[in-house]
């Protein structure tokens, strides 16, 4: 009677092992798939302060074109809402924006750009800044040793502009010296302005912002706040 009970028991043991085994397998590799499945896709992993990662950028694509349409409408802010700071990822700029925009960045663009969020609008139709290295940017190299005011007077020759309206030198209130320019589209007007800073001991680059998508006092605060610093020193 032992030898039967124990002989059935081992059955059942053996029975339950295989299939805690079996199910074991199947469960490794549909954990496996999913994460194969999750690697082949972008990711969008959302950061801190309403900053978005946007996933890495084709090289041959990282200087985006520059729409030189307006929007249908422009993003506006309560004069109610907090600002915060942004800092770029690859170069030391930084700049205030209200708290209720929300960013992407791409961390393998070498311009750095900063693009929002609108709707249902590609992002990279969206920039609202980028640092532009006048050696990377085709034709461009010959304005590093010009006054940057030039090339802000011949920048929207690169795009779909018509003509060059204005151009305007300023100060903003953190002490970059910068360029103000309104540029013609295809029906003769100047629905935003393109602002260039010029960079502290590096006349290779050029900080580009446009007033794109947002009201006009919002993108002049914007404007006024942007700062170039040092970058940090790597931890030992």
């Amino acid at each position: 009677m032992n030898e039967g009970a124990n002989a059935g028991f081992s059955s059942n043991t053996k029975a339950t092992l295989m299939v805690a085994c079996v199910f074991a397998v199947v469960a490794s590799l549909a954990i496996f798939g999913a994460y194969k499945q999750a690697r082949s896709k972008p990711g969008s992993i959302v950061l801190p302060a309403g900053i978005n990662y946007l996933g890495p950028i084709p090289s041959q694509t990282a200087h985006f074109p520059i729409s030189q349409s307006a929007p249908l409408k422009t993003i506006t802010v309560d004069p109610s809402t907090p600002w915060v700071e942004y800092k770029g990822i690859l170069y030391p700029y930084a700049f205030s924006y209200p708290e209720s925009l929300s960013f992407g960045f791409f961390p393998n663009d070498p311009f750095d750009s900063v693009a929002i969020f609108w709707g249902n609008t590609p992002a990279q139709e969206n920039l609202l800044m980028r640092v532009e290295d006048l050696n990377r940017i085709p034709n461009m190299a010959s304005y590093v040793a010009k006054p940057k005011i030039l090339y802000a007077q011949n920048w929207w020759k690169q795009y779909n502009w018509k003509d060059l309206a204005e151009v305007t030198e300023f100060t903003n209130k953190k002490g970059l010296k910068g360029y103000r320019a309104k540029y013609l589209n295809q029906n003769d007007q100047t629905p935003f302005d393109n602002v260039f800073f010029e960079v502290p001991q590096r006349p290779d680059l050029v900080i580009w912002m446009t007033g794109k998508l947002l009201d006009q006092s919002t993108f002049d605060k914007i404007v006024d706040s942007v700062s170039w610093g040092t970058l940090p020193t790597p931890a030992p």
